[in-house]
């Protein structure tokens, strides 16, 4: 079985059927003048059940794991455009997802100042930090899969790495706290528990330069938070949220499918290659 495309396929078709189980639950389930969800709705159970049954096949396929995956490059080389296309596109995302998310960040600011006993100053700065992080990560995904496809470590590039999982624990700090007096878990958990394993694969995928590489549970963060963050989708988030959940999703998909050991179409060799070859 070809892992390498069985397993992004099996999330991201998890992630859709997830998508309209939980429109099918906010419909179903949902009672707007008490604001709770319907104990035991059977859209409920079948959302849950879902995700559960993908979390262990997930498990299950990814019992087998491959040798050498000590290093990076090991781990996530590749000389085909497939990666390479993929990771530039999440992150051109996370660039555009860091400037929706100063533009919300200036635009609570400005509440604040008007009305500073309303709103909480950390709401407004998590969002700046959270936009400006992720210009950084998207740049570091970028020169991530620069690394992969050129198969050469930079030291310059490493400086950014870490960028995407940092950007992530602000993001899942910044969701907590925009829903924190929220008391039913169930009207954000999935756009929580998406950032949460998005940024966990990110943060994984960070200790492969650090000589802590943990493949099986780099891919089953990526696998089952490109799975949950299609899900939290069907909730109609903010531009932020959407472009930063695409972003981080496609990101997990090209790393991941790298990392399960699928070779990517070869690419013509460059000039300079041809040149010394």
């Amino acid at each position: 079985m070809r892992r390498d495309i069985t397993l992004p396929v099996l999330a991201v078709a998890g992630g859709a059927a997830g998508f309209f189980l939980r429109r099918w639950q906010t419909a179903s389930a949902y009672q707007p003048d008490m604001g709770l969800f319907v104990h035991g709705a059977p859209a409920t159970c079948a959302l849950f059940g879902l995700l559960a049954l993908l979390a262990v096949l997930f498990l299950v396929l990814l019992r087998e794991k491959r040798e050498g995956l000590d290093d990076f490059l090991p781990a996530f080389g590749s000389p085909g455009v497939g990666q390479m296309t993929l990771l530039a596109a999440a992150g051109f995302l996370m660039l555009a997802a860091g400037g929706f998310g100063m533009q919300d960040g200036f635009r609570t600011l400005r509440l604040w100042r008007a009305a500073p006993e309303m709103y909480q100053m950390s709401i407004p700065v998590s969002q700046l930090l959270t936009g400006g992080l992720c210009v950084l990560a998207g740049w570091g995904v970028i020169y991530m899969g620069r690394m992969a496809y050129r198969g050469k470590i930079t030291d310059s590039a490493c400086y950014l790495v870490s960028f995407p999982a940092l950007a992530g624990l602000i993001w899942l700090f910044a969701t907590h706290l925009k829903h924190g007096t929220e008391p039913v878990l169930m009207k954000y958990g999935f756009s929580l528990f998406a950032a949460l394993l998005l940024t966990l694969a990110h943060y994984y995928l960070a200790g492969f330069f650090y000589g802590k590489p943990r493949p099986r549970r780099t891919a089953f963060c990526a696998l089952m938070g490109v799975a949950v963050g299609i899900t939290s989708l069907a909730d109609w988030p903010d531009w932020f949220t959407i472009f930063a959940t695409a972003a981080f999703s496609l990101s997990a998909l090209g790393f991941v499918r790298g990392l399960l050991g699928g070779p990517w179409p070869e690419r013509m060799p460059p000039c300079e290659e041809e040149q010394h070859g």
